[in-house]
């Protein structure tokens, strides 16, 4: 059977086209490589915790109404994270407010100056700019927490457009959902014609026809699927990883253009470790014990965070940028040997039994190769290349194509694929 469009992904991007394409009345196949949905959200239930535990996405970031349709919609439950944070330097504690209040003189500097027409590294703008060592740092580890970037790379007048996007949705407050993110894409998953285990190898392609070549993951089996349309929502990791390796994808022929712009992004990396605790032994310290959020000079997991306002015996730390170097490439027991030796140091005090660790390695997962996106230094139109359609047969979304200053969110993705199935559903009549 002629499909009118096969969806590669079902993660965030490609269950939300596929959601919409089939409620419009199109033939549509979405193809997952993995045995599960979500792509990067990955929420794992333990009966032994008391919370899910997030391995990918895990904040709602403002109020995107991709994000908040869905909540209501599914009657989700919400609650607000705990922003208040603690800073840990050379071992002593005390509040981090200062260091907001710096990053946000920063970042509001950056804001006014950056352009792309005159853009700049962030390294860059920091060195012609005025301010202090301290603040330089601060807004150094920021920067490069938070985005999984480098500084001497990412591009200002990038920051500078996801600044104002988050503004507009009031990016700074964030929010957790109580049954796991996964809750949030459920609800996506389309009617029909969703396969999982299925590898998508190969695109041979014409203007309006494709064949899809799939291997299924189980047993090697091979097939072709046609289709009219093919919407590609795999992580840039993959899009930049050419045609070798396990998930990487032959196009034939090549649209250079688009696979040009997809090179000139970057890919960040990071790696977050969840440890269960016997008790929340962070909280017998008072500087601790009402900390959302913790920030450090660690060399290799900097930041760590709790699930407050729920009190459990629950935290999570994170390792991006430059500081997730030295962990590339090592063992799932040393990362985790690594950060919790990280909390050690940064607490000042020794933890109590450990119950469980839980990480999933994205930088060495095929589907994935690596966090998610960033823009260097004077390359911002090519997130616009990369999401124009190609002869109107193939069609790139997921949030390393959001045009609108929410990349590397999973609102931006769920953005990035209605403005697909949009552009479909005009080219074929449907809209």
């Amino acid at each position: 059977m002629q499909l009118d469009v096969v969806v590669i992904g079902a993660g965030a991007a490609g269950l939300a086209a596929a959601n919409v394409l089939d409620r419009a009345g199109l033939r549509v196949l979405c193809l997952e490589a993995r045995d599960r949905i979500g792509g990067r959200v990955l929420t794992a239930h333990d009966p032994l915790s008391p919370i899910p535990i997030e391995l990918g996405a895990e904040f709602i970031h403002g109020r995107p109404p991709e994000i908040w349709e869905i909540v209501r919609s599914a009657r989700l439950a919400v609650y607000d994270c705990e922003d208040h944070a603690t800073l840990s330097e050379g071992g002593k504690l005390h509040e981090a407010k200062q260091m907001g209040e710096h990053l946000g003189r920063v970042m509001d500097d950056l804001q006014l100056s950056a352009s792309e027409s005159n853009d700049e590294s962030f390294l860059h703008f920091l060195d012609r700019s005025p301010y202090s060592e301290v603040t330089k740092r601060w807004a150094t580890a920021y920067v490069e927490g938070f985005n999984a970037a480098r500084k001497e790379i990412i591009s200002v007048a990038s920051l500078a457009e996801d600044a104002r996007a988050a503004e507009a949705i009031d990016g700074d407050h964030s929010f957790r959902v109580l049954a796991g993110y996964e809750s949030v894409l459920l609800p996506l998953v389309p009617g029909t014609g969703l396969r999982l285990n299925s590898i998508a190898e190969a695109i041979e392609w014409k203007p309006g026809a494709a064949a899809v070549h799939v291997r299924r993951a189980l047993d090697g089996h091979r097939e072709v699927v046609r289709s009219r349309r093919v919407v590609i929502t795999v992580p840039l990791g993959v899009l930049k990883a050419g045609e070798t390796g396990n998930g990487a994808i032959r196009f034939d022929p090549e649209p250079r253009e688009t696979l040009s712009a997809a090179r000139a992004l970057q890919v960040g990396q990071a790696m977050r470790v969840v440890l269960r605790f016997e008790q929340p032994f962070w909280e017998s310290n008072s500087e601790l014990s009402d900390a959302g959020f913790i920030f450090s000079d660690d060399p290799v997991f900097p930041t760590w965070w709790t699930p407050l306002p729920v009190r459990v015996p629950v935290i999570t730390g994170w390792s991006a940028g430059p500081h997730a170097d030295s962990l590339l490439g090592k063992s799932d027991p040393d990362i985790i040997a690594q950060a919790l030796a990280a909390l050690g140091r940064i607490t000042g005090l020794q933890p109590c039994r450990l119950e469980a660790a839980y990480f999933h390695n994205w930088c060495g997962d095929s589907f994935s190769r690596g966090a998610y996106s960033y823009v260097p230094a004077g390359a911002l139109t090519a997130r616009r290349t990369l999401a124009e359609p190609v002869a109107g047969t193939l069609y790139f979304a997921g949030e390393a194509t959001d045009v609108t200053g929410h990349s590397a969110t999973v609102h931006g993705a769920i953005a990035s694929s209605r403005r697909v199935a949009r552009q479909i559903l005009a080219s074929s009549g449907a809209a």
